[in-house]
């Protein structure tokens, strides 16, 4: 759930929020959790150590725990961007394809401009229900607005290998090498997404040369 690492990229971030944000990045998910809970205790109502109960919990695969911090926020504040954003995550992880579209979908109008991960999930979210052009458009539409998103770039070769549109594909994969240096890399080290570049074009290249 990259965007909540990302929040604190646009503004100052508290310590203690760097020190989770830390611990994060080097797996330590226990002791992040101390540090959140330590700031809940002084301040049961801190959005942004909410925030980070539910991204540790959504880490280690514990989405209805992962859910009640969100729940309490969105009860408090209805119109708050991130937690609906989270919720609509969450709920795509309970292929709640529908909950997940409507929460995306507030999160994006509560928001000025386009957020290239709120339209990447939701791109997702319409493939996944059957809305492919929606869904391809959408995915187009996240890239346009971050191309160096190696996320959005590995979602746009696995849908396009999906469609049987492996030169579409290709293409992409030569773009993930060509930018390699500029590319983000959120949550995932740069080697897992060069692995699953490599499955892609090993898979890619088979079937365009079963064509032959």
């Amino acid at each position: 759930m990259y965007y909540v690492s990302t929040l604190y990229l646009s503004r100052s971030m508290d310590p203690q929020i760097a020190d989770i944000e830390a611990c994060k990045e080097e797996g330590k998910l226990d002791e992040a959790l101390d540090i959140a809970n330590q700031l809940l205790a002084t301040n049961p109502k801190n959005k942004d150590a909410l925030y980070q109960v539910a991204d540790i919990m959504y880490r280690k695969g514990e989405i209805l725990r992962a859910e009640k911090p969100i729940d309490f926020l969105l009860t408090e504040e209805n119109d708050d961007a991130m937690s609906r954003y989270i919720k609509g995550v969450l709920e795509m992880e309970k292929t709640n394809r529908q909950e997940a579209k409507q929460h995306l979908k507030k999160a994006m109008k509560l928001l000025d401009g386009e957020n290239p991960e709120m339209l990447r999930c939701l791109a997702i979210c319409e493939y996944r229900s059957g809305n492919r052009e929606d869904g391809m458009r959408l995915l187009k539409q996240a890239f346009n607005t971050n191309k160096f998103d190696a996320e959005i770039i590995l979602n746009l070769i696995e849908l396009h290998i999906l469609q049987h549109q492996r030169k579409h594909g290709k293409r992409y994969v030569q773009y993930y090498h060509d930018n390699k240096e500029q590319l983000q890399f959120f949550d995932k080290p740069s080697e897992q997404y060069d692995e699953k570049i490599l499955l892609f074009t090993e898979y890619i290249n088979f079937q365009l040369q079963k064509k032959k």
